[in-house]
């Protein structure tokens, strides 16, 4: 699902400039000159970063991302020189020569590309207790945050995973299998990331000083956390992680929690590193809007596109109102799917435009 993979290259580009900045000349507005700066240096930045994201072929929630880089525009900006200065309405027009550091804020590109790369996914996450208790809520929690923390905005509530608890049917999930696809449906969910905590406690003992041992108040606990990320249509594993951490209390429970919270933590950091890998991974991701109100020539095209040799995978986001968005998983470039597509399929298909990773078209049945 590469959906940039230009972008990667040219994000690889710019972080190896740490000692260098791009020079951009930008005009602001503002109540004031310093307002009228601030200004200035957001259009700097979005100029610097409009370079490396087609703002037209953003997934949804990405411009959130966006918006977090321009309004910390400042941390970007170095070495600003005015050029121009002068009255704008009841306000201030400056025009300024700044550098742009594109290494200031490199983690929150990083995480921009890998949303985007992966087109940003549904993720469902599910962590069992080993001992067939049920769910973690706490470890879920944690994995969860993680997701949105690197901008992941479809992560579906642990609430709406209840249908799913139970050794059984998550021994079926683990499996693949229409099992899984099928649950993958209902949910709305492109990845799965299934977890299994282990969990254990015991009281410490300490030198008696007379050779023997002498039990304290304290209690430690281990904990294991093992975890997979499938993908949701054919229960491919993409990755798997696993963690341990220790904790210590006045309290079995509390000492065992402790532990738990430490191997959650842990998991996410590996998680991430999944994530981030598989982003690099996937082949390019082809956005189709399909403008039609008849669901039966829609589901026709998925199925035309399942087909094709050189698609990998395909989802239908959204439908309704005359237009349904299709997304899919092909090695190709949109212009030669939709050659490929036309030649194949029996629907009237019409071609509005074409980019290199998006398409305009609309469907009939003949």
């Amino acid at each position: 699902m590469k959906r940039y993979p230009v972008l990667a290259v040219l994000l690889l580009l710019l972080w190896s400039q740490v000692a260098s900045a791009q020079v951009v000349v930008a005009e602001g507005e503002g109540a004031d000159r310093q307002s009228a700066l601030r200004d200035a240096a957001r259009n700097a930045v979005e100029q610097v970063v409009g370079t490396l994201v087609d703002a037209r072929t953003l997934v949804q929630g990405a411009s959130v991302q966006l918006d977090a880089i321009y309004a910390r525009s400042q941390g970007f900006v170095r070495d600003v020189q005015v050029m121009e200065e002068r009255p704008y309405g009841d306000g201030v027009r400056v025009k300024a020569r700044m550098d742009v550091n594109t290494d200031a804020d490199a983690p929150l590109l990083a995480n921009l590309s890998m949303v985007m790369n992966l087109n940003d996914p549904r993720i469902a996450v599910i962590v069992s207790r080993a001992d067939g208790s049920g769910r973690d809520a706490s470890a879920e929690a944690a994995l969860n945050q993680k997701l949105v923390a690197l901008g992941f905005h479809h992560v579906v509530d642990p609430s709406l995973m209840a249908s799913l608890q139970g050794a059984e049917r998550l021994g079926n999930l683990a499996a693949g299998g229409s099992a899984l696809a099928a649950a993958g449906r209902t949910l709305g969910a492109d990845y799965l990331v299934l977890g299994e905590l282990t969990v254990s406690g015991q009281t410490i003992s300490l030198p008696d000083g007379q050779g023997g041992y002498s039990t304290t108040l304290l209690k430690t606990g281990n904990a294991r956390l093992t975890g997979r990320i499938l993908r949701f249509d054919t229960g491919e594993v993409l990755g798997t992680f696993e963690t341990t951490g220790r904790g210590a209390g006045n309290g079995l429970e509390v000492a065992e929690q402790a532990a738990a919270a430490r191997a959650a933590a842990a998991a996410a950091q590996k998680m991430e590193g999944r994530f981030r890998h598989l982003s690099t991974q996937l082949g390019q991701t082809v956005e189709l809007q399909v403008f039609t109100s008849d669901q039966e020539a829609v589901r026709q095209l998925v199925t035309d596109l399942k087909s094709l040799g050189t698609v990998q995978a395909v989802y239908l986001r959204e439908s309704g109102a005359g237009k349904s968005i299709v997304s899919v998983e092909t090695v190709e470039p949109a212009a030669a799917l939709m050659d490929r597509l036309k030649a194949k399929s029996r629907l009237g298909i019409f071609i509005d435009s074409v980019t290199s990773a998006s398409a305009r078209l609309a469907v009939s049945r003949r």
